[in-house]
């Protein structure tokens, strides 16, 4: 509760206890007067009717002055712990870190994130997560003693203090907590999740500088350990390591994506695909992106780790479908009937109920209809968010767009989650394209490629083709489009007008 609102309402009960007092001793007068009038026979009927009013009004008050104090514990409760769980929230998490800063001793500070947790919210959904989130923290809670401080910071992300502790008892804690959860099993309805838990560890001592330097370190050491293979921790070490210095480049991204949504500094790119079965003179395009901040423009695979790290890729992704739709709702006539523009959707995307509701709203308020428009999903994408992206692709099919599985053949169980997703494109992922000529075994599984595409109904296009060997080799192989620099490369969308 801010600091003002509480004032407030410590105002309001100090108010409401002197109008108590001072009835109490109007109470006791008239109650006095009553004894007296009655001593003396006197007429009590008007007395006793005045002070059963005043004690009505007394009753009152007390009851809106012990709801008042209800309310102020409730307020205070709800204050300094998470709804969800009941741990205390980040704000009491932060004011205890700095007293820990300030104190004598050595004591360490645990940042705890949950590895892949977003599967159990898109295969079982939100309740199953909250209820997942809240064993977990009953776990938690029964491992730490009465001097520790455990808090939900949000999320999937818990923080835990533990007061004077030598260095190698927090790697112990931290040892015992990745045991703790690893052994948790969580059912729902009928299906079997298990979870696994990322931990950052620093040491709070006489050299750690401020509570602001330990959780950022304690970040630090969590994305560290998450890069490591996940379910481990890392302790933090002073002094760049790469995967150190690969996380504060990234830190650094974060308010120039932010300004670049803000300021419209992104930039819509298109690059060509070829039809060639059947051969036609008219090409689809695929919806690229650039980030021009006012001296450089940047390439996405600088800018889009980060952004799906800190979890702005949604509103990047809602910012290219935005425009993509504005753009062609200006130009569509100048292109063939049957062009189709594919728009890249991210896994954090997919199963946002806004970015559902952002794409139906453009299709029905704008002149594009489906049938010019694909949604590009990577196949580690739609195998990692099984479930959202059948929900996403079966809603948005409605309108009549297509949907491709992008770089297929990167991922570990392709063919089986293949045959259960509704998909019109398949496209084959780069790696087997670029040594197709010199690599035999690469020829025949991009061959085995296309013919399971086409035998389950889908059209097959082939990206990477960087050559008129390559070219021809696929076009001989039956694909039905290809992409790469040989056919065209990647130009402004707004250069597509003068073509």
């Amino acid at each position: 509760m801010p600091k003002q609102s509480m004032q407030n309402l410590k105002t309001q009960v100090k108010t409401l206890q002197s109008s108590l007092e001072r009835q109490k001793k109007i109470s006791n007068a008239l109650l006095n007067r009553v004894k007296k009038n009655l001593k003396y026979h006197l007429n009590p009927h008007e007395t006793f009717e005045h002070n059963s009013i005043l004690l009505n009004q007394i009753k009152e008050t007390k009851k809106e002055l012990y709801n008042s104090i209800e309310a102020a514990q409730r307020n205070s409760y709800l204050a300094r712990h998470d709804t969800l769980t009941g741990l205390y929230n980040r704000n009491v998490f932060n004011k205890k870190l700095v007293n820990t800063v300030n104190k004598t001793g050595s004591h360490a500070l645990f940042f705890m994130d949950l590895d892949q947790f977003k599967i159990v919210n898109d295969t079982a959904g939100h309740l199953a997560g909250d209820e997942m989130i809240k064993q977990l923290a009953e776990i938690l809670l029964s491992s730490i003693d009465s001097k520790g401080t455990l808090a939900r910071l949000g999320g999937d992300e818990f923080g835990y203090i533990m007061e004077n502790c030598s260095k190698v008892q927090a790697k112990n804690k931290a040892k015992q907590l990745l045991s703790l959860i690893d052994k948790f099993h969580f059912r729902w309805d009928k299906k079997l999740f298990t979870v696994s838990v990322s931990i950052g560890l620093v040491i709070i001592d006489s050299k750690t500088n401020n509570s602001v330097d330990a959780f950022k370190n304690a970040d630090i050491a969590c994305y560290i350990a998450k890069n490591a293979g996940r379910n481990q921790y890392h302790i933090y070490k002073k002094g760049l390591s790469d995967d150190l210095s690969k996380h504060n480049k990234e830190l650094k991204w974060l308010p120039k994506i932010t300004t670049a949504l803000k300021e419209n500094q992104f930039e819509l790119y298109a690059q060509p695909i070829r039809r060639v079965k059947p051969i036609s003179d008219h090409n689809n395009y695929e919806i690229l992106l650039r980030l021009n901040d006012g001296k450089n423009r940047i390439n996405p695979e600088t800018f889009l780790p980060p952004a799906e790290r800190y979890n702005l890729i949604t509103k990047i992704d809602c910012w290219v479908i935005e425009h993509t739709f504005n753009w062609l709702s200006n130009n569509i006539t100048i292109f063939d009937p049957q062009v189709r523009f594919s728009i890249n959707i991210s896994g954090h995307s997919l199963g946002k109920e806004n970015v559902l509701n952002l794409i139906i709203k453009l299709f029905e308020t704008s002149v594009i209809t489906g049938k010019n428009i694909c949604f590009e999903v990577t196949e580690t994408t739609a195998i990692s968010n099984f479930s959202s992206a059948n929900q996403f692709i079966r809603k948005l099919k409605k309108y009549g767009c297509l949907f491709s599985l992008d770089d297929f053949g990167s991922g570990l169980s392709s063919l089986s989650y293949l045959k259960n997703m509704n998909f019109d494109i398949l496209k084959v992922d780069g790696s087997f394209i670029r040594d197709l000529l010199d690599d035999p075994l690469n020829e025949e599984m991009v061959k085995s490629i296309n013919n399971i595409g086409h035998i389950m109904g889908m059209k097959t296009i082939a990206e990477y083709v960087e050559s008129q060997g390559v070219y021809d080799k696929l076009v001989e192989l039956g694909f039905d489009g290809l992409q790469g620099f040989y056919i065209g490369k990647p130009v402004p969308i707004n250069d597509l007008i003068d073509r």
